[in-house]
């Protein structure tokens, strides 16, 4: 469990994380696969050609789209290895964040325990607290 001394470790990894959440520009969903058809030309011969589409989930569908251009094909792969990275220093961020709350609601606690900061309790008798003279 963490504790009130991780507070500026967690803060420093928030940091760290909203920064690279920053420097990711071009981000693309899907996924490219390594799909090749077989064509027959008008002589007779056969060519192979590809890799064509990427695919990506549209609600319960999945979408197709062809790259013809296979100078495309690193860009993608790149833009969707970035959103890739997005989602895993978003869900970082999201569990940094849950240390965070947990070490605040600690804290909170804490304060409200009673002799949990050396305070006397509220509704004790001026007799009975440590340090105070009697009343007479």
């Amino acid at each position: 469990m963490k504790t009130l001394s991780d507070y500026p470790n967690l803060r420093q990894q928030r940091q760290q994380l909203l920064q690279q959440l920053s420097g990711l520009q071009e981000l693309r969903r899907g996924s490219l696969t390594e799909q090749f058809l077989m064509v027959k030309r008008k002589d007779g011969s056969r060519v192979k050609r590809g890799p064509y589409p990427l695919t990506r989930k549209h609600g319960q569908k999945t979408v197709s789209r062809r790259l013809t251009d296979p100078a495309l094909v690193p860009l993608y792969r790149q833009q969707i290895q970035a959103l890739r990275q997005f989602e895993t220093v978003v869900d970082g961020l999201v569990r940094v964040g849950e240390q965070l709350s947990d070490l605040a609601v600690a804290e909170v606690v804490q304060k409200k325990t009673p002799g949990g900061t050396g305070t006397s309790r509220r509704g004790a008798s001026p007799r009975r607290r440590p340090g105070h003279p009697a009343d007479a």
